[in-house]
């Protein structure tokens, strides 16, 4: 018992004589690498057990066709196949949600941006890991109306930018900025406004679009882009439609 006391004394004694001094420098230091080897141990079945169902649900899902395409598409500027399908996409869901809704408007724009497209739409088969990979970002499907003067601002950066993926609109790109501008066929009228449909990042001025905070309205759709993909492209399989890639000079240089 004795022994105990004087031992619980004297580490008292060293916590207040440490303690005292708030000063800590560091001296020395030094580190090793630790690999894991597999084969020091095995898996634990339960643990796999626990996750297999999982893995295997998810697997399943990935896996999926959605789609199938004539050829590989690969984005490009001033247009590509790709960034052509998806601003034509991005456009017919953007109108599909509008009626849905009930809405008494229809988009006359639709814009993808360029750096949001991480990859390519693959020849054959389309899967739902293919467009997480197109498309890994958890971005919502909006619509912001502009005024005239502010979509022509709009279209300048892109011309700026050399392209990008549009739907609904031509132009010409002459001296870093959009000339003959048409939308829906029709010429680009200042004094008008219009609809765009993309998504929130860019609605809230990412991608150097500040622009977009003078609009004049704006409208969410709860829609994550991702899934408007992969609805637009099971439709187009269900009715046994193939994507055929196509230019048709949407944005060209003057």
């Amino acid at each position: 018992m004795r022994r105990l006391v004087v031992y619980n004394l004297l580490l008292i004694i060293a916590f207040t004589i440490f303690s005292c001094n708030g000063n800590y420098y560091l001296t020395s230091s030094s580190y090793h690498n630790y690999p894991v080897d597999k084969s020091l141990a095995g898996e634990d079945p339960k643990i796999v057990s626990f996750y297999e169902p999982y893995k295997e649900a998810l697997d399943k899902k990935m896996s999926k066709v959605v789609g199938v395409s004539s050829a590989e598409l690969k984005k490009d500027k001033p247009e590509s196949s790709l960034t052509n399908f998806l601003g034509d996409l991005l456009l017919a869901e953007g109108d599909k949600y509008l009626q849905k809704t009930g809405e008494n408007f229809k988009a006359d724009v639709s814009y993808f941006n360029y750096g949001g497209i991480r990859t390519f739409i693959p020849k054959g088969n389309i899967t739902v890991e293919n467009i997480y990979e197109l498309m890994p970002f958890e971005n919502e499907m909006v619509f912001v109306k502009l005024k005239g003067a502010d979509l022509k601002q709009f279209l300048d950066h892109l011309a700026r930018n050399g392209g990008d993926s549009v739907g609904g609109v031509r132009f010409g790109i002459s001296d870093n900025k959009a000339a003959d501008i048409r939308i829906g066929g029709k010429p680009f009228d200042i004094n008008s406004e219009y609809w765009l449909v993309t998504n929130d990042y860019v609605a809230g001025g990412g991608d150097d679009m500040s622009v977009m905070k003078n609009r004049v309205q704006y409208i969410s759709s709860g829609v994550l882009i991702r899934d408007a993909i992969i609805d637009y492209l099971e439709t187009m399989h269900n009715r046994g439609e193939v994507i055929t890639p196509k230019l048709d000079g949407r944005i060209y240089h003057e």
